[in-house]
């Protein structure tokens, strides 16, 4: 079974699929790439007549012919009356631009597409608001997904090395766009990054051919930028390249700093970035891994300090979920609920591409190195699905993936460790691929299979918070009484003096 899916794509897709005096969009090689991919599966693209609308405001008569003819090569959806929960999240006197976006998210609002493709970010925001934030899409993340789901032959996988700061190349591209922005004190910074190796660290991910994809830049101690007689570990520079989109390569960069600071002995507990207002994805990136805005930088009002704490306070009351986001990963709160996950060593390495340790035998992956042949191996936010008949896991819930022990006999024990977000149980494929489609380790074919027979398929969104080393064999935790036999299917821990234990092994490991 192939399972059709709809997509609407707004003006800003329509116009970059389509080069225009031989000038390509930024956007160009990911929309052309998703559009594709979604011609050779069968899937549909759809537009609105607010986009015509919205096209034949350009202002160039050539450019606006070219634009409204590139619309009219994909099926148009019929026009809804907007209702009032669309209005609400638009301002009281909608200018013309917001009533045709209005138009167009009451297409999404009422189901008529599947998902939305737009790199609007102030339209993408008011359909999170909405409660649509699993099915709207940038035109990067669209087309790693579909690729994803029909997998044929995936990129290669990248990798996060932690390099020496004096070995970074300052010849490369992803530099270019920090030089333009600090000019003329960029290179003068960055010579003296690379004499103070000692003090500082760095990760990169680089592409097939060599080049920075990624960058981070860490300064291990600094003044603390809201407590003058304290300090705090800055991290100086984030930088994903512009053609990387899509990929999770941020998600998978900020693992290896936040790996590197739950692993450091005597480091500051406060860890901050400084961000130039108008970079609003990579606020909203930080914001959605607990980073919080902590006021302007002293006398730069274009520039924001957030700040994140590594170290809970002793008080919090925090869900299990926000206290998660706010001091993790790692960071798993007391007292939630705790469930055992049953997973096959295939649905583990898939899952989790950069596992240190696979299995009570202590069979080891390379330390420092994180790999994956796609974008959700690469995520802190996944998801898992099953079959279990467990109908529902609380968000904040504490998750302990049990790897079963495949054809090493023993081996079976719990891995790792993650946060529930959100779960759905389901008959219907549609749903599952709507709930679980941002962030899926399963193909077009897997999700098929697990629904075969009109099946119900349980799905799981969580966080992955942290790899259990040495893992937890199944003997320690029989003894433990988390469990009283090896999981065949999704168990609740309910045994206290069980749930007591892991939750005093991971207290202990943070």
């Amino acid at each position: 079974m192939q399972a059709e899916m709809s997509f609407l794509i707004d003006s800003n897709i329509v116009i970059s699929a389509e080069p225009f005096n031989g000038q390509l969009e930024d956007q160009q090689p990911a929309v052309s790439k998703l559009l594709r991919i979604a011609a050779e599966n069968g899937h549909r693209v759809y537009v609105h007549p607010a986009t015509l609308d919205d096209l034949q405001q350009t202002t160039s008569a050539a450019h606006r012919a070219q634009n409204v003819a590139a619309f009219s090569k994909y099926p148009a959806l019929s026009e809804m009356p907007v209702p009032d929960e669309v209005w609400a999240v638009f301002p009281a006197s909608p200018n013309p631009h917001d009533q045709r976006d209005a138009r167009i998210l009451t297409a999404l609002h009422s189901g008529a597409v599947h998902f939305f493709i737009t790199s609007d970010e102030r339209l993408r925001k008011r359909a999170i608001r909405l409660g649509h934030e699993l099915r709207t899409l940038r035109p990067g993340e669209a087309a790693v997904q579909l690729a994803a789901w029909h997998p044929e032959s995936p990129p290669p996988p990248p990798m996060v090395e932690a390099v020496k700061t004096y070995e970074l190349d300052e010849r490369q591209e992803i530099f270019g766009s920090l030089r333009a922005d600090y000019s003329p004190s960029f290179d003068s910074w960055l010579q003296r990054v690379k004499r103070e190796s000692n003090s500082r660290r760095a990760w990169i991910i680089r592409s097939p051919e060599g080049s920075y994809e990624a960058l981070a830049l860490l300064k291990m101690r600094d003044t603390h930028p809201t407590r003058a007689d304290d300090s705090a570990i800055k991290l100086s520079t984030f930088k994903i390249s512009e053609g990387a989109g899509g990929r999770r390569l941020g998600e998978l960069l900020l693992k290896a700093v936040l790996r590197w600071a739950a692993s450091e002995p005597g480091r500051p507990s406060d860890l901050f970035v400084e961000v130039n207002a108008k970079q609003e994805r990579l606020l909203e990136f930080l914001a959605d891994f607990g980073f919080f805005d902590a006021g302007a930088k002293t006398g730069r009002d274009d520039e924001r300090i957030y700040l994140k704490q590594l170290d809970p306070d002793e008080l919090t009351s925090s869900s299990g979920l926000e206290y998660h986001i706010r001091y993790g990963p790692p960071a798993v709160g007391s007292g939630q609920p705790m469930y055992l996950i049953p997973i096959t060593p295939s649905w583990y390495v898939d899952l989790f591409p950069d596992a240190t340790v696979v299995g009570a035998s202590g069979s080891m992956m390379l330390a420092d190195t994180f790999s994956s042949p796609k974008a959700h191996g690469n995520a802190i936010r996944k998801a898992y699905l099953c079959h279990s008949p467990t109908k529902n896991i609380p968000a904040g819930s504490t998750l302990l993936f049990y790897r079963s022990q495949g054809g090493v006999r023993g081996d079976g024990a719990v891995v790792a460790v993650g946060v529930a977000e959100k779960s759905q149980r389901s008959s219907d494929p549609i749903e599952t691929i709507e709930l679980s489609f941002k962030r899926t380790v399963y193909s077009a074919s897997d999700v098929a299979g697990l629904h075969r027979g009109g099946r119900d398929v349980l799905t799981i969104l969580f966080r992955h918070d942290r790899f259990i080393v040495p893992p937890w064999p199944l003997r320690e935790l029989v003894s433990n009484r988390v469990v009283t036999t090896w999981p065949q299917s999704i168990v609740r821990v309910r045994n206290e003096e069980g749930a007591a234990w892991v939750e005093q092994q991971l207290s202990a490991s943070h």
